[in-house]
């Protein structure tokens, strides 16, 4: 649905590699400024553009779709390489509405608890976006993107370079977490 929204609006046609996340970022904020007129359309889009979103994720990084139920609060998209996921859907929302205040999910990274601080530490060097930069596509993929390199090389220093993390370990995990760990 992304796909064709994207194209009849603009003329581009998206093929998931990360550098349509700009053509993203603008459809959306096209897009926003209908919702005062047609609030109908929100859910609708922002699921769309989530799950393009999530597919540029699982392409780029080796993900997969974790989807435990029909909610899709609940949908994820997991890292393979290393032990961080999130909710594209949120994604979707968020740079639909330009902000997290709205009834989708939620967006923000989650990891293991031992590797919270590390990341959180990580994050605080990356220079601080402009509020309106800080819901797009493309920023939200430059900082995956930075915590998937920082989680990887932080496996590798420690002799587990190579491991793989599957639908399993996930479960396995999100089952035993307390409260979800979210990067902001």
């Amino acid at each position: 649905m992304c796909l064709d929204y994207v194209q009849r609006a603009t003329g581009v046609m998206l093929d998931f590699r990360p550098e349509t996340l700009g053509v993203l970022d603008h459809y959306a904020a096209t897009v926003r400024k209908e919702l005062a007129l047609r609030p109908e359309l929100g859910p609708l889009v922002a699921r769309a553009l989530g799950a393009y979103f999530g597919e540029v994720l699982r392409a780029r990084f080796a993900g997969f779709w974790r989807v435990p139920s029909a909610n899709v609060h609940d949908w994820q998209v997991c890292f393979r390489v290393v032990f961080l996921w999130i909710n594209p859907i949120g994604v979707g929302y968020d740079a639909l509405y330009g902000n997290d205040e709205h009834d989708g999910p939620r967006s923000h990274l989650r990891t293991a608890p031992e590797d919270r601080d590390f990341l959180e530490q990580r994050l605080e060097v990356i220079p601080a976006v402009p509020e309106d930069e800080y819901y797009l596509f493309t920023t939200r993929f430059d900082v995956i993107e930075t915590c998937i390199e920082a989680l990887a090389v932080r496996l590798e220093q420690s002799g587990y370079g190579g491991t793989e993390f599957g639908e399993e370990d996930y479960a396995e995990a999100l089952a035993e977490l307390p409260a979800p760990h979210d990067l902001h």
